[in-house]
């Protein structure tokens, strides 16, 4: 057979036109292999995004479930310390005129008593103004046991405000509570609005309910740190001045200068720690006691 290409011939001969052939019908086998190949990885891939898919909108539908049972646990605690109070007959004059009016208004009233009911593990309470941070105070022979449960001891992924067991308590020199920072804004979720200064300025004082008693506490300082942190992160002090250092330390990190006066070696402390990542970094916000509050 001869093939013509202007002025030139080229002879194939039969084992030529077999070889040539058998190569392409090989090609093409591989092309087919290669099809195949991609459409068997296509449909692996499909099926992992098809189960990643799935299983993040399992792990959603938990979580938003857990933060409307913990909101609804919560503010059905709350609910429990709101009391009706009656208020006596009073007279205004004004202009020659007298007005007589009564009250009937629903008080918030801490009832320790009826909160070691709900919780025999409960030391306390912890409110601030202006937010979602109103949750008891809960404490358990070690850290782990309310990361994963709610101030009711059953299993929530929003956990509890807890006490670290390791330190002196509510009534202790120096104590830590901790809480998760919560997407939905919940638990300890507004610490993290320290880190702003119009924030700082407006919140600078804490209710904190410590056993039968009513405490105002006075923020002092606010600052991001890891949780390692050999020197913030303490568990007892040696003496007044290993306690004073602590307090000089943990002054001196804050980011901004509140109002209140730098505490004491005599004062009572609450450091308040909650998660700013999975890297080990931490929000705290320190707060000492101040005056006892007759409810």
């Amino acid at each position: 057979v001869c093939f013509c290409k202007g002025k030139n011939k080229v002879k194939v001969n039969r084992e030529s036109i077999i070889y040539i052939v058998k190569r392409a019908k090989e090609k093409m086998k591989n092309v087919h292999i290669s099809n195949r190949a991609y459409s068997i990885i296509r449909y692996v891939v499909l099926g992992i995004a098809a189960v990643v898919l799935i299983y993040t909108s399992y792990s959603l539908t938990n979580s938003y479930l857990d933060y409307k049972e913990d909101e609804a646990k919560y503010a059905e605690i709350n609910e429990m310390f709101h009391q009706q109070s009656t208020g006596n007959s009073q007279s205004m004059k004004k202009k020659k005129k007298s007005m007589d009016y009564s009250s009937s208004l629903t008080t918030w009233v801490w009832d320790y008593k009826a909160m070691l009911q709900y919780n025999d593990e409960a030391k306390g309470y912890i409110k601030l103004d202006g937010t979602r941070i109103q949750y008891p105070i809960v404490e358990h022979k070690d850290n782990d046991f309310y990361l994963k449960r709610g101030s009711d001891k059953v299993s929530n992924g929003a956990g509890a405000i807890f006490l670290d067991y390791r330190t002196g308590g509510l009534d202790g020199r120096m104590c830590i509570l901790y809480g998760h920072n919560m997407m939905d804004g919940s638990m300890f979720k507004e610490l993290m609005n320290y880190r702003e200064d119009s924030f700082a300025k407006k919140h600078q004082t804490f209710d904190v309910y410590v056993g039968y008693r009513h405490y105002i506490y006075y923020v002092f300082s606010a600052f991001a740190t890891k949780d390692d942190n050999d020197d913030v992160y303490k568990f007892g002090f040696d003496d007044d001045n290993d306690y004073q250092k602590w307090l000089n330390t943990v002054c001196s990190k804050s980011r901004y200068k509140f109002d209140n006066r730098l505490p004491e070696i005599n004062d009572k402390v609450i450091m308040c720690s909650t998660c700013v990542d999975n890297s080990g970094n931490r929000q705290i916000v320190c707060m000492y006691r101040g005056e006892e509050v007759v409810d």
